[in-house]
């Protein structure tokens, strides 16, 4: 990957931030996405169903946090344990919210698979609101990455494969924010 670059757009209404990816960095920032995706659409479409939630629209989500650590990391608890004032405030607070934070998380992400679409030699080319979807969206997959790593029991040739990725994931996004930050 090269670094992100920022053009300026004199005819198309202001700064895009372009990079090339490598065919091999695009499937695996698109397989990545995806799997982060699938993996939040599975925790929304498993939310209980609430009376409530079904009279007046207002959508409902889980009470408990996610088993699966990666999905616990993108969806932590509100408090820390033993900080809620009001003892059920945190699964409150996560029927509430939950909801909303995976959608938005989702339309991140699909900014990521969105951008990748347009095979043009490898080119990325974003808008300053793509941009910060891009980056909203690597954090989340540097958050799923992290939890992996840190729950690996495999081989070695294969935590290191992850860390790879999360390092590539880091520059990325690092990348981007310095030229967002640019003026």
């Amino acid at each position: 990957m090269r670094p992100w670059k920022r053009k300026r757009g004199m005819l198309r209404g202001g700064a895009r931030y372009v990079t090339v990816l490598e065919p091999a960095e695009r499937a695996l920032l698109g397989e990545l996405s995806a799997t982060v995706a699938d993996a939040l659409i599975g925790r929304a479409q498993s939310a209980p169903k609430d009376e409530l939630s079904e009279l007046t629209g207002m959508p409902s989500g889980h009470a408990e946090a996610p088993d699966d650590p990666r999905l616990a990391r993108l969806l932590p608890d509100f408090a820390a344990e033993g900080e809620e004032s009001v003892e059920g405030e945190n699964r409150l607070m996560r029927q509430l919210h939950e909801s909303d934070i995976v959608k938005g998380k989702l339309i991140d992400l699909r900014a990521i698979i969105e951008a990748l679409e347009p095979a043009d030699n490898g080119q990325v080319s974003l808008t300053e609101e793509q941009a910060n979807q891009w980056i909203a969206a690597i954090n989340s997959l540097r958050l799923y990455l992290h939890a992996a790593l840190e729950g690996h029991d495999g081989p070695i040739a294969k935590a290191e494969e992850t860390d790879a990725m999360y390092q590539w994931l880091s520059y990325n996004q690092e990348s981007l924010v310095q030229e967002l930050m640019r003026e």
